[in-house]
């Protein structure tokens, strides 16, 4: 199977002024479909996207480190952090919120393939299964990351809508704030229902908005999205 390194640098929130943003389920949009689409969503996802059968992007990898004299933290000891809540769109007018706490087994074990109906984190629509955890800038699972990845498959290509709409990744603290991600570390989109274009909708702190990352027919890894956040990785590689 071919991969294509796609993007070289950080997808930082000012890169998101251009990108354009979703609608609610039913009408068109040029940004491609969500997972609960269907064909009609799905359709207005592949036109002039990739079209690959695996595409990467990364951040910059460890160009944070040592920025302005930061540290890297783990996600899970940052203070006053009690949970952590992967808003995942899939149909409907707003994403469903998944919470979990910090340290429960959602986010402190990555699952084994394969991901099914029963073994997974988020379920999303038909053949849609996802797992969160703590992770590496790579999305390598490691329970002191600083970043969080949330990765999955899908069993749908067109005209079904791409998969994994993630809208934001919110840390939740003791004093009632949320924390979004500062940047997408890395990814991995695949299939022919894809919207790479998208991949900057999960840190623009709008939940109306999401990414669209595919589908894995035929594929031997998952979707992936994997965050980065001011106050656990530090600002954008640059």
């Amino acid at each position: 199977m071919s991969r294509a390194t796609a993007i070289a640098c950080a997808i930082t929130l000012a890169a998101l002024f251009g990108c354009s943003t979703d609608t609610v389920e039913g009408q068109p949009t040029s940004s491609g479909g969500n997972s609960a689409g269907g064909g009609t969503q799905g359709g207005g996802g592949s036109g002039g996207f990739t079209t690959s059968t695996s595409t990467s992007g990364t951040g910059g990898l460890g160009g944070n480190f040592g920025i302005g004299g930061f540290t890297p933290t783990p996600v899970r000891e940052l203070p006053g952090l009690n949970s952590i809540t992967f808003h995942e769109r899939t149909g409907g007018t707003a994403p469903v919120p998944y919470e979990f706490t910090v340290n429960g087994s959602e986010l402190t074990v990555r699952l084994d393939d394969p991901l099914t109906e029963q073994s997974h984190d988020i379920p999303g629509a038909s053949t849609e299964y996802y797992d969160v955890y703590y992770s590496d800038e790579d999305g390598v699972f490691d329970i002191d990351g600083s970043y969080l990845t949330i990765s999955g498959v899908f069993e749908h290509a067109l005209p079904a809508g791409g998969g994994l709409n993630l809208a934001e990744i919110g840390l939740n603290f003791s004093d009632t704030s949320t924390e979004y991600g500062n940047y997408v570390a890395s990814y991995v989109v695949l299939g022919d229902n894809s919207a790479e274009a998208n991949v900057g909708h999960c840190i623009d702190s709008d939940l109306q908005t999401h990414t669209t990352m595919g589908n894995t027919v035929g594929a031997s890894e998952r979707l992936r999205l994997t965050l980065g956040f001011e106050s656990t990785s530090g600002p954008p590689p640059r």
